[in-house]
Order: structure tokens, then sequence, then C-alpha cells
């Protein structure tokens, strides 16, 4: 095996636990290695190597075969049937030529054999090589496990919107279909409200439609993530002024406390997003003639705690638990029947974190509900934001 090149060097921080009962080849091994940037453990015996193994977690063990006690095979075997050590790569040193051993070292789950007496390149070689294989491996097993998460989700997700998307079309095929056919002899109040209803079942595919799309964005890496320096008081106000509507129907009152600028770094675009949501869910479940307030404050980790309050129906501290879990479906209806899907606080959540930020919520029955997220800040002093900020 060709040796590495002089200006490689291994990955950092990585350590090789070097197991031999002869202190001579141990030593040597030993300086050479960590010359090359490797830092060494090592163990007299066996037992030793399964002790040091289990609490240091090496990233891999050169084993002689021969020791006193347990041998190396045995060794390897035990490192192999522990969960904890099973994934570490062992390369056997052994005076050994027989096929054989050689044979049953690859059956009790070694990867590799140098054979002694040793020669400090190759097994350099092999232990670079082997270590590559085993980074490798775990970027592979994490991508893998992380593919599968997402295909999981996907999986749900697409399962609610498939459950939720039948029920606004029952009403709006219906109601449609009734005012086509019976428009000349239905009242204008009739005609108002079956108009109504296809409206809101209308709005409702919307927003299932939306919540699709922004999903489907979020899956794209960060494709569409634009960071920036932005005035939240500013975006704060545009996002009640566009629904106030809703709340005044409801007669409730929708304000802002945020009492100076704050600037923040977010992507606008994700911000906007959340706080629509978040304002139309207190909105949802909040009664008539009831209020809520925007509110903004630093914390000490030198972010913008955003918080939505309402002094809504409130949840039970089971429900507030599961709500940023997209295998529990939960949907619940407002105080005046409005439906939804709970994909919003989820996707609420995904973009929170994407900006950095964190979200949580506190909430008790019947009294009410405040959603925090926390947003990176730039500046919160009294004066104008900088000129860059929008």
């Amino acid at each position: 095996m060709i040796a590495p090149d002089a200006n490689e060097t291994p990955i950092p921080e990585q350590t090789i636990l070097i197991v031999d009962d002869n202190p001579t080849n141990i030593g040597v091994l030993a300086d050479y290695l960590e010359e090359h940037g490797f830092t060494i453990l090592v163990a007299r015996d066996g037992e030793s190597a399964l002790e040091k193994a289990a609490y240091a977690r090496p990233d891999l063990v050169l084993l002689d075969v021969m020791m006193p006690g347990i041998d190396g095979f045995e060794t390897c075997r035990q490192l192999k049937d522990k969960e904890a050590t099973q994934d570490i790569p062992v390369i056997f040193m052994t005076a050994l030529a027989d096929v054989e051993d050689k044979v049953k070292g690859f059956a009790v789950g070694a990867v590799d054999y140098v054979t002694k007496p040793l020669h400090q390149e190759e097994v350099l070689a092999r232990v670079t090589t082997h270590l590559k294989i085993r980074s490798l491996t775990q970027r592979l097993q994490t991508a893998n496990t992380a593919l599968m998460q997402l295909n999981a989700d996907k999986d749900k997700f697409f399962s609610i919107l498939a459950h939720d998307l039948r029920g606004p079309f029952l009403p709006l095929l219906g109601s449609s279909e009734l005012l086509a056919r019976r428009v000349d002899v239905l009242s204008k109040p009739k005609i108002a409200d079956m108009s109504m209803a296809i409206f809101e079942s209308a709005q409702r595919v919307l927003d299932l439609l939306e919540n699709l799309l922004q999903w489907g964005r979020l899956q794209i890496s960060h494709a569409d993530f634009h960071p920036r320096q932005l005035e939240l008081t500013r975006i704060v106000q545009q996002n009640i002024e566009l629904l106030r509507p809703g709340a005044m129907t409801k007669e409730i009152a929708l304000n802002s406390q945020l009492e100076r600028p704050f600037t923040i770094y977010a992507d606008q675009h994700m911000l906007n997003f959340v706080l629509r949501n978040l304002i139309a869910n207190a909105i949802k479940f909040t009664p008539k003639n009831g209020h809520i307030t925007i509110t903004a404050k630093p914390n000490e980790q030198k972010n913008l705690v955003v918080s939505v309050t309402d002094n809504g129906m409130g949840m039970p501290p089971s429900v507030v638990a599961n709500l940023f879990r997209l295998d529990i479906h939960h949907s619940t209806l407002g105080t005046a029947n409005e439906t939804g899907t709970g994909l919003g606080l989820i996707l609420c959540q995904e973009m929170v974190r994407r900006n950095g930020g964190q979200i949580w919520v506190d909430s008790i029955e019947n009294k009410g509900t405040t959603v925090h997220f926390t947003v990176p800040i730039v500046n919160h002093a009294e004066n104008s934001a900088p000129e860059q900020a929008e």
C-alpha cells in the first residue's frame, strides 16, 4: 500500500488505541503516530483495552493478536458485541502469516491486518485509509438518517394535506352547485351566506396550498434564505394592518406594544410568514371583544424575544407539548368555528430555526396563549435603524 503524502494530515482530534503487551512496540509506534497528529492511548492486554475503548471511544484500534489473558481475537469479538464500541475499526497487528488466522480475524470484525515486524509507513497508510472510510461511513449514515426523517415527515405532511383538502371542497362544491342551479329563487341573504361559505372554503384551500409551498421551499436547503437587517417595529405594524380586518370582524383589539425600533437580522419573507401565522392563530382562538398584543424584549443572549399574546381559549399542557410534532395531527376549531390544520405552527418553527432562533408556547386553558420566538438583534437603541434596515 502506498504511504500517504507527507503533506497529508489526518482528520483532526482523532484517537488511536494501541493494544500490545510489548512496551517497545507500543513506544515506537505511538511516537510515530503522535508525530502525525494522532492522540494515542495504550493498553497492555485485552481486558484493559476493552475498558479504555468503552470510556474513551477511540476512532481506531491497533490490536495485537497474541497477548496474555484474552487474545486479540476475543478482544475484537467483545468490542464488536458492545453497541458503544462495535463501530470502531480494528486493525490486527500480528506475526501470524497463516491464512486461517487472517480469515478468523475478519470473521470477528477486524477491517485489516498489518504484519510484524511493522513498517511504520504502511501502518500510517492503513490507519489513515480506514479512518477516512469510517468518517465517510458516518457521514453517509447521518445523511441517510436525515433523508429517512425527511421522507417520514413528507409522508406525514402529505397525509395531513390529503385529509384536510377534502374538507373545504365539500361546502365549496355543494354551495357553488346550489348557487348555480337556484340563483333565481334564492333570497339575497341566502346568496350572501352561500357566497361567504364558498369564499371561506376557497380561503382554506389557499392556506393549505400556501403551507405546502412553504414546506417545499424549506426542503431546498438554503436556496430561498436571504437574511438581512430589518426594522422589526415597522414589519410588525405592517402585518397587524394586513390582519386587522379579521380582528375587527370579531371586535378584537389588535395592537403592537413595541415602543422603540429594533433592528434584527432575518429573512423578511420568513419573518412575515411567522408573524402572519401567529397573529392569525391568535385571532382564530380569541373570542369577541378580546385583545391581542405583540411585544418584543432583548434577552441575555443578545436575541430579541418577540411575543404574540391573546386572552383566548388557551390550551392544556398535553396539547402544548405536541404542538410542534408533525406525527400528531391536531386541528381545533376557533372561537367562531374557524378551521385549520396545525401545519402553520410547524412551518413557523422551521423558519424560526432557519433564522437562528427558537420558538415556544405558554398557555393556560380558558385564559389565553403567548407564543414566543427569538430572532438575532443587531441594534435596539432608541435611535432610528441603520439605512440598510427595511
